[in-house]
């Protein structure tokens, strides 16, 4: 595979412009994508977080320093040096490149600041601490960045960049198409599942004539805004029969939500013993931990199952849907009211 790596190049610029553009030209020779602060001026702290971002984005760093400590922050370190303890702190692979001898550098290249000049000196002991490699001149300094780079590379492999046809081996391919087809195999399998459903309920939980208590938050005005908390206990056959029909065809869950605050709404003003009477501009809704509740045990017994019809992306609701089970249950217990009721 045809693999190039991006080599972040740091230094100060107006004193090393012909050592960079050697640098830069022997990488190019070794398929590396040079970056540094030709993309940006180096002095403009404006401009950090775009340093880092080309950094993150590198595979190895390269330093060099020569007789300048550079421009520096409001905090008196130089961007070169910042770059520098960036690119350690990420994890890069770093390879410093330190000018053989300080005195044969032209004095129109050096730092007449007595204090630029000590951390400048301090700047050079901390990249030695590492692997480092001495330079005289431009020409010199091509030759042992090339050297150089080839053994960063060896001893630290890294991702580096490949082009998006070169990428796509026939092995990824195969790959890729493999897990397609298990992934389409899974999916026809699941939608299956969904659409037919449990074709019998699950017993082992609570259901029929067992009881549930919910809890509520009645509102209303009377006298001003009126709330009270309270509960209301159903039978499962209750809750599916007043949700179950709603379900047939898919139901978002907001409304099924709405449909049994309204029934229980009915049930407070109807039960005038229990609750507060008289309120205007009522309403009742259930807990998000009552509501869960119902949800949780209405899918254990194999009543209900998600929604599977396309839907708008705009569209966030869970949709639920009575299964095989949850209609027959619904007929059935449907059937046995009605035996009951005079029509």
């Amino acid at each position: 595979m045809d693999q190039r790596y991006q080599v972040f190049i740091s230094s100060t610029f107006t004193d090393l412009i012909d050592e960079r553009r050697e640098v830069m030209q022997a990488l190019l020779e070794m398929d590396c994508l040079p970056a540094g602060m030709e993309l940006f001026p180096a002095g403009n702290t404006d401009q950090w977080s775009l340093i880092k971002g080309v950094i993150d984005q590198s595979d190895y760093y390269l330093v060099i320093l020569g007789g300048r400590y550079g421009s520096m922050t409001e905090e008196g370190i130089s961007f070169t040096e910042m770059e520098y303890d960036y690119a350690i702190e990420r994890g890069i692979p770093v390879m410093g490149f330190v000018h053989a001898d300080a005195d044969e550098i032209a004095a129109g290249k050096t730092d007449k600041n007595e204090a630029a000049a000590g951390k400048l000196a301090k700047f050079r002991a901390k990249a030695q601490t590492r692997m480092t490699k001495d330079w005289k001149n431009a020409e010199d300094l091509g030759s042992k960045v090339t050297r150089g780079l080839i053994h960063l590379i060896k001893n630290n492999p890294r991702p580096g960049w490949v082009r998006g046809d070169s990428a796509m081996t026939p092995e990824t391919r195969a790959e890729i198409a493999e897990l397609e087809a298990k992934i389409a195999k899974l999916e026809k399998k699941e939608l299956e599942t969904a659409t037919t459903g449990a074709s019998h309920m699950n017993d082992a939980y609570a259901h029929g004539q067992e009881e549930v208590e919910l809890s509520i938050k009645h509102e209303g005005y009377a006298y001003g805004r009126q709330e009270e908390d309270g509960d209301l206990t159903y039978t499962w056959d209750e809750i599916v029969d007043v949700l179950g029909p709603f379900m047939i065809d898919e139901a978002p869950e907001p409304a099924l939500r709405k449909t049994l605050n309204s029934h229980m709404l009915s049930e407070i003003q109807g039960d005038p013993k229990s609750w507060s009477t008289g309120w205007s501009h009522e309403s009742a809704e259930i807990s998000d931990r009552s509501w869960g509740a119902i949800i949780v045990q209405l899918r254990a017994l194999g009543l209900i199952t998600i929604g599977t019809k396309k839907r708008t992306v705009s569209d966030k609701a869970v949709y639920w849907k009575l299964t095989q089970a949850g209609d027959d249950y619904l007929v059935s217990l449907r059937a046995e009211i009605s035996s009951v009721i005079k029509i």
